[in-house]
């Protein structure tokens, strides 16, 4: 009998693909870097972009969904990071594909600026002061575009004339803002939510980029107000706008108010935070959700003191090439992820792998951050001896 296939596709596929694979059934995974360990977890991998560009190819990826569409036993595909910037291959029209996620008309409520705000606004839910056309006097502000990921796209309005109005770009302002970078997993089913974890966001400068989100760090506790504020803001936008599934949401917190910055929806990177041990996989909580199924069903062992995790990317110092011995000495370590293959071509500046850490409940975020520090540290020089040992035995 032929074991039920389910696609992922992104950016990045191998969080997903992983989650899926612990489903037990095949995995199907369509991205740009297709790095060892989302090839390893899926019984099959295509490539739908260009990890230069850090961006999808929409004629790749929607030929690479028709072509897993006509697989044996494959019930639907489920969209990560990088479809922000092509919403419309999340509606292809390819009958026998069906996304498993989130609406066309949940989706629009939320990642259009206009959309989203004015919900925000009715509803009562703080949000920094937005504008769709750029301010006359731009200091302070900052330039944003809807259709993008990662805060690759925020920029300081002032800076760069490349924050000029384009109706057709998604573009808006924000007045900046201060507090701690944080966001929300959240499971939706339409009309009610839970959330799943609060966290903080790991977010550093990178060059033009003053706001790279770099990982992050979760549960965390969060003062009362603020996780009442949060539920709310959860519970109110899903209410509104019919999401379903896993999602996420970005704010700011001052330690006296969640200040709401946007919402991804869809399957965020923090499920890694989450997605571990002998609870159900996060991605069959997912399937059935967005399939209707009541939430009070899915939480069976979601009550135990959890433990904390986080997740960095470690970016490249310089051009390096990746190899074997590198491929292998990062599987033993157990916490390095997205490994790229042997022959890769990584640029300076651009994401070389991912590093993880787990420690007990009630640690420290700072205690977090030190260790995952140390991590990234290790990698880089593990690269370059292991490129130095490949030269040797040639």
């Amino acid at each position: 009998m032929t074991r039920p296939a389910i696609v992922v596709a992104g950016l990045s596929a191998r969080m997903l693909a992983e989650s899926a694979q612990r489903t037990g059934g095949r995995v199907i995974a369509l991205d740009v870097f297709g790095d060892s360990d989302t090839r390893r977890a899926a019984a099959r991998w295509e490539p739908i972009g260009d990890p230069a560009t850090l961006a999808l190819d929409p004629a790749r990826t929607h030929a690479a969904l028709e072509r897993a569409s006509v697989l044996r036993g494959v019930i639907g595909w489920i969209a990560g990071s990088g479809f922000e910037a092509c919403p419309e291959l999340l509606h292809t029209g390819i009958e026998s594909l069906p996304l498993i996620g989130n609406s066309r008309e949940a989706y629009e409520a939320v990642r259009s600026p206009t959309n989203f705000f004015a919900l925000l606004k009715e509803c009562g839910i703080a949000f920094p002061e937005t504008r769709m056309e750029r301010p006359s006097n731009p200091k302070g502000w900052l330039c944003k575009h809807s259709n993008a990921t990662g805060a690759w796209h925020i920029r300081f309005a002032d800076a760069t004339d490349a924050c000029a109005r384009d109706d057709s770009s998604g573009t808006y302002y924000q007045r900046i803002c201060s507090g701690r970078s944080m966001s929300a997993l959240f499971l939706a089913a339409g009309r009610n939510a839970t959330v799943l974890g609060i966290n903080e966001q790991i977010v550093v400068p990178n060059g033009m980029h003053p706001f790279l989100w770099r990982g992050a760090i979760g549960p965390i506790p969060v003062p009362p107000k603020i996780e009442k504020q949060v539920h709310y803001a959860v519970q109110t936008i899903v209410a509104a706008s019919g999401l379903v599934g896993l999602n996420s949401l970005d704010f700011l917190s001052d330690g006296e108010h969640c200040i709401v910055l946007e919402v991804n929806a869809r399957p965020s990177a923090t499920m890694a935070l989450y997605d571990y041990g002998t609870r159900a996989p996060l991605l069959v909580q997912h399937i059935r959700a967005c399939r209707g199924e009541p939430l009070e069903t899915l939480e069976a062992t979601d009550r135990q003191a959890p433990s904390v995790h986080g997740q960095l990317v470690v970016f490249a110092q310089g051009d390096l090439t990746a190899t074997h011995a590198f491929d292998a000495q990062a599987r033993r370590l157990g916490w390095c992820h997205d490994i790229p293959v042997a022959g890769s071509s990584i640029a300076a500046g651009t994401p070389l792998c991912t590093v993880s850490a787990a420690c007990a409940p009630g640690t420290s975020v700072d205690a977090m951050r030190a260790a995952l520090t140390a991590r990234a540290a290790a990698i880089e020089p593990l690269l370059k001896v292991s490129h130095e040992r490949s030269l040797e035995y040639r």
